[in-house]
């Protein structure tokens, strides 16, 4: 919720609605098979927009941690 509320701030002048999952019908899961945080974003971006039929934003990150 709270990556949404940040997305509506930055989006606030663009005459467009941001949803989230939770506001449209798709049950769906999107398998993570990139190598990076951008594939797997991109990934469900277009997954999300085809299902949807909708313009589509995702974010995907996550911890890093080197190895000793």
């Amino acid at each position: 919720q709270h990556k949404l509320e940040e997305y509506r701030a930055i989006f606030s002048d663009l005459p467009f609605r941001l949803l989230s999952l939770h506001d449209i019908p798709l049950k769906m899961d999107v398998e993570e098979t990139g190598t990076t945080f951008t594939e797997n974003a991109e990934l469900k971006a277009i997954a999300y927009a085809k299902a949807s039929g909708l313009l589509s934003l995702a974010d995907d990150s996550g911890l890093e941690i080197d190895a000793l």
